[in-house]
């Protein structure tokens, strides 16, 4: 065999190594120049997935941002690793894969070593280590640890805000360094993903463990995740160090036949994981991933086989192949919720009907599905809710005798308002233009037509309100003829493009007008009036005092008006002084935003309420109990603010 056929012989192998890691660089490179591409390089994780399963059987939620997608490869990985070994290590994984090229540049600078003996043996330890520490985190938290420290994940993602900087930096340097200078340093001793993949291959122990786990909670035991987690890792070492060889499983195992063995090495040679192939009759070794580089090498014929049987030599390319056009397949057809929340009785629940939306991009991950949930449960006649991420739906148990399904969309709904820029002085009309939008409903549909409105038109405002369509009103300085047609093209258009400190974002829109807008003139009064946002907030019992003995400070927002959605933070700092009791935001007569403060005047008083509002920091006290300083982001003219007056 030449030497040239040697270096070629598995190139299915190295096709599809090529291929992932040509995919992964489109990817990273779409998201880069094109903004409007959300890149999700998590969608075919295997390990993710494996984690989503036990985070979904644990707290019957999906961690993090994780979808049925996840949850089958995971699966599948499963079955692929009893039926024929690690095939994702072998074939998909681009750490291994780079992992396996850097080697071969340390092997070729000869400066590469392969640990054996005492050392081999305890540094398999750590991904054992890493692997509880990844799935318990997982599982406390439901979002993936292993974000936090995920070479790969730290690459493509550009340290995303889940991505522990000096975690991943640490991981990077020591997969790239361990590579060059250690055999597969990551892969053999700190993937969470390899040792859970050796789990999988010692079947027998890993059923076992399951099973005493299921047997006790079925008989009403309490015992935490992490005792049969603690099992299985600490199990999953203890076999992998005392032999190093898996046992039934996977089915699928390298054989040699010793009459024909000519012992010329080369499988032991070319092996990536050191196995000394031609020693072995059955290569058991847990390292073993079937990647048929000994198969392919062999340049005696039938001498390696799979399971000794001839024309196997190609079955794990086709498997893993299979396997992924499988996944694939299956989810498309099949979502698990993020959260499945019920806190209706078993009878309020039995004849409660189901209420589906899809399409609400505010559903986007387990921290936003939980925050709809808790919304949904102060809502009477409401009994259960489950998201689903990938679609961007809910399902909502819901009593019909009690909330109407319209009023149920009523209370999902969020109504907005926002500026799109300022009524120029002079202009003491507004036409008002309402339109009804169909494919419209949440908080970030809003945004996208706000943005729309103001690159695209005059408008300067816009606001919705719930109804069947969707109630937009749209508001154009007076004097302007307004293009229906235009406008309706405006609205409809498909694609919006906006730029974001220095990044173009791109977002495909399907709105659809329906019928004719209503166009109506009002004055300014009424279009300050309904453009205005009122906030009022009451704290140190202000309900226990009689009007004699408040007083008000009354200041112009002026400038403030631009940050008027932190008033709460001014208003936390403000409730520290137990003499402030109200705080709210309204128009003077002048129709001029103002800020009152109400205080007890005897144990206050105006000029020392100012001092508050003025102070550099503001002490703010969160919902978690925790308190902190922030920098005062408000600024009242003393001359300007109001004199103190009696309510």
């Amino acid at each position: 065999m030449s030497k040239k056929r040697k270096r070629i012989s598995n190139w299915p192998r190295l096709i599809l190594q090529w291929g992932v890691i040509l995919y992964i660089i489109i990817l990273a490179l779409r998201g880069i120049f094109k903004d409007s591409v959300t890149t999700d390089f998590e969608a075919y994780c295997p390990f993710g997935g494996l984690q989503a399963i036990g985070s979904f059987l644990l707290n019957n939620s999906l961690a993090c941002t994780m979808t049925s997608t996840q949850m089958i490869m995971g699966a599948l990985l499963l079955i692929g690793v009893f039926i024929f070994s690690k095939l994702f290590c072998a074939y998909i994984c681009p750490i291994g894969t780079i992992s396996e090229w850097l080697g071969k540049l340390g092997a070729k600078l000869k400066i590469r070593i392969t640990i054996k003996g005492v050392a081999d043996k305890a540094l398999r330890s750590l991904k054992y280590i890493l692997l509880f520490i990844t799935i318990y985190f997982t599982f406390k938290s439901n979002e993936l640890f292993c974000k936090e420290y995920d070479p790969f994940y730290a690459i493509v993602s550009g340290y995303d805000s889940d991505v522990k900087a000096l975690f991943a930096t640490i991981a990077i340097a020591i997969t790239v360094l361990g590579a060059i200078f250690v055999r597969l340093f990551w892969c053999k001793y700190l993937c969470p993903l390899g040792a859970i993949s050796n789990i999988f291959k010692f079947g027998v122990f890993f059923a076992g463990v399951m099973a005493v786990y299921l047997i006790l909670l079925v008989l009403d035991v309490e015992l935490s995740f992490v005792w049969p987690l603690a099992a299985a890792c600490l199990g999953g070492y203890i076999i992998e160090l005392i032999g190093q060889k898996s046992g039934i499983f996977p089915l699928s195992k390298i054989t040699r036949n010793e009459s024909t063995c000519t012992s010329c090495q080369l499988c032991s040679i070319k092996c990536p994981q050191a196995i000394d192939v031609a020693s072995m009759k059955v290569v058991k070794h847990v390292d073993c991933n079937l990647c048929s580089e000994c198969l392919t090498v062999c340049p005696e014929k039938e001498t390696l086989q799979i399971n000794h049987r001839k024309g196997l030599k190609w079955m794990p390319i086709i498997a893993v192949t299979l396997l992924f056009v499988i996944g694939l397949a299956l989810q498309s057809s099949w979502e698990v919720p993020t959260i499945n929340q019920k806190w209706g009785t078993d009878e309020e629940i039995s004849k409660a009907e189901v209420y589906s939306r899809e399409g609400l991009k505010n559903i986007k991950c387990y921290g936003s599905s939980v925050s709809f949930a808790n919304k949904m449960q102060q809502v009477k006649g409401v009994y259960g809710v489950a998201t689903y991420v990938g679609s961007h739906k809910v399902d909502i148990l819901y009593d019909t005798s009690i909330i109407s399904e319209v009023e149920l969309e009523r209370t999902i709904f969020t109504p907005n308002k926002t500026l799109l820029r300022t009524l120029k002085k002079g202009n003491e009309n507004v036409t008002e233009v309402t339109v009804y939008l169909e494919n419209f409903f949440d908080a970030f549909d809003f945004s996208y037509l706000s943005r729309m409105l103001k690159q695209e038109t005059d408008a300067i405002a816009v606001l919705s309100e719930y109804g069947c369509p969707i109630i937009v009103k749209i508001y154009f300085p007076g004097g302007i003829q307004v293009d229906q047609k235009e406008l309706k093209e405006v609205l409809e258009s498909e694609k919006l493009s906006y730029e974001v400190s220095g990044k173009v974002t791109e977002v495909e829109l399907n709105f659809e007008q329906v019928g004719k807008a209503e166009l109506r003139d009002i004055s300014k009064a009424e279009y300050v009036k309904v453009m205005f946002s009122p906030y009022e907030r009451n704290f140190n019992d202000f309900e226990k005092y009689d009007s004699t003995v408040l007083g008000i400070l009354t200041l112009p927002m002026g400038k403030n008006r631009s940050v008027s959605n932190r008033l709460p933070y001014l208003t936390s700092h403000l409730s520290n002084n137990d003499g402030v009791v109200r705080v709210e935001k309204g128009l003077d007569d002048d129709l001029k935003e103002v800020l009152n403060i109400y205080f007890i005047d005897t144990m206050t008083n105006s000029n020392d309420v100012l001092l508050l509002v003025n102070a550099d920091s503001l002490k703010v006290s969160y919902t978690n109990g925790k308190q902190a300083m922030v920098e005062n982001m408000f600024h009242f003219d003393t001359q300007d603010s109001g004199e103190e007056q009696e309510e």
